[in-house]
């Protein structure tokens, strides 16, 4: 089931949407100057890029790490200040990968545990 076509099509669309989030948050924070300022937000959010590419991968631990990231970007838009259509776009950004993460799961091996 892990091998179907659409399976596969879905991770793809999830990671590639979490890896334009990021491009996109760091192209718009060095445009507005935060590489002189605040140039560790921008490592943090390159630090994503490698988990993307190992969740396309099917690594499970890359997969849940990109998860969890776009969970903690959306309690974090609920909990700062700022520009509210900046916020907007970025928590329905983070709700976007998330419902598509959580449609591409079934493209991961089912786990087997092993007995001994």
């Amino acid at each position: 089931m892990h091998d179907d076509p659409v399976n596969t099509r879905r991770l793809e669309v999830a990671i590639g949407a979490a890896v334009a989030e990021v491009v996109l948050q760091i192209v718009v924070l060095t445009a507005r100057g935060a590489l002189g300022v605040a140039p560790l937000r921008i490592v943090f959010l390159a630090a994503k890029l490698p988990f993307c590419y190992y969740a396309l991968r099917r690594r499970p631990g890359a997969f849940l790490a990109v998860w969890l990231w776009e969970a903690a970007a959306l309690v974090a838009v609920g909990s700062v200040q700022g520009a509210v259509l900046w916020r907007s776009l970025t928590a329905v950004f983070a709700c976007t990968v998330m419902v598509l993460l959580g449609r591409a799961v079934s493209a991961f091996p089912p786990v087997e545990w092993k007995t001994r």
